[in-house]
C-alpha cells in the first residue's frame, strides 16, 4: 500500500507547475494534511485551493496533490480535516470535468480519467460519526459517480446519498432524487 509520505517523497515535484510556477514546495506544503496540526493544516488546504484548483484551472501537479490527499484520506492517522479535503476533492472533479469540453487540457484530462481511483476514499467515509464528513463525502460522490468507470458504484452509492435528507438543503436533496432517478432509469 502505498503511504501519503511515499507520494511525497517518490513524486518529481520539481518537475511539476503549480498555479505559481515550480510545484517542488509542494510536499512541505502539503505534508500538514496529515499531521493534522491546525494552522499547518489550514495553510494546506489553502496551498490546495490556491496553488492547485486555482479558479478551477488544474495543473501538471494537481493529479499527484490529489493522490496524495486521497492516501492522506484513506491513512488510518488521519483523524480530521476529512470534510474539508473532501470538499477539494469534490472541486477537483468538477474542475476536471468542466474542462471535458475543452481541447488541449492535458491536467484536467488526467486528473478526470483518475476520478474511479479517488472514489473508493470518498464512499469510505459515507458512514463516518461527523455528519459534516458525510455530507461531504456524499456531495463528492454525486459529482464523481458519472463518470464513466463508476457506473457499477451508483446502486450501492444510493442509499446512502439519499440517507438523512435534513443534512441538504432542498435544492440539494432534488439534485440527490434525481440523479439517483435517473441512474435506476
Amino acid at each position: 500500500m502505498t503511504t501519503p509520505e511515499d507520494i511525497l517523497a517518490t513524486t518529481a515535484w520539481g518537475d511539476l507547475e503549480d498555479a505559481y510556477g515550480s510545484a517542488e514546495d509542494l510536499p512541505g506544503l502539503l505534508q500538514p494534511l496529515l499531521n493534522g496540526e491546525t494552522a499547518g493544516f489550514a495553510a494546506a488546504m489553502h496551498t490546495l485551493t490556491w496553488n492547485l484548483t486555482h479558479q478551477g484551472n488544474l495543473y501538471s501537479a494537481t493529479l499527484p496533490a490529489a493522490r496524495y490527499v486521497v492516501a492522506v484520506l484513506t491513512d488510518p492517522r488521519t483523524k480530521a480535516g476529512k470534510a474539508a479535503m473532501l470538499s477539494w476533492l469534490n472541486v477537483l472533479a468538477g474542475s476536471a470535468i468542466e474542462f471535458e469540453e475543452f481541447d488541449n487540457e492535458p491536467d484536467a484530462d488526467a486528473v478526470r480519467e483518475a476520478i474511479p481511483s479517488f472514489y473508493p476514499a470518498v464512499a469510505a467515509n459515507f458512514e463516518h460519526t461527523n455528519p459534516v464528513v458525510r455530507v461531504a463525502a456524499r456531495r463528492a460522490a454525486l459529482t464523481m459517480l458519472d463518470r464513466p468507470g463508476l457506473e457499477h458504484e451508483r446502486a450501492a452509492a444510493a442509499p446512502y446519498l439519499l440517507a438523512e435528507p435534513e443534512l441538504l438543503t432542498d435544492s440539494e436533496q432534488g439534485v440527490v432524487r434525481a440523479a439517483v432517478a435517473a441512474w435506476e432509469a
